[in-house]
């Protein structure tokens, strides 16, 4: 899901979605689009990028694949 490719495509501010979902991962699973946005200080255009970026169609299947990603882990 975090590929090496994946996280070098990320811009500024996506890397500080990218960040705090890494550092907040237990409440990021629980979180909708609106208040990973606020949390982090961004906007959920923002967010919706990052998810592409890591090929996910949106934010729920990000949130999907998140949960399934660090279960498995």
């Amino acid at each position: 899901m975090f590929s090496h490719a994946a996280i070098a495509s990320l811009n500024n501010l996506e890397m500080l979605v990218y960040n705090y979902v890494i550092k907040n991962r237990d409440k990021v699973m629980y979180m909708t689009i609106r208040e990973l946005a606020d949390a982090v200080g961004v906007s959920t255009t923002t967010v919706l990028r990052f998810c592409r970026k890591l090929h996910c169609d949106g934010y729920s299947e990000f949130r999907v694949r998140f949960k399934l990603y660090f279960r498995a882990g």
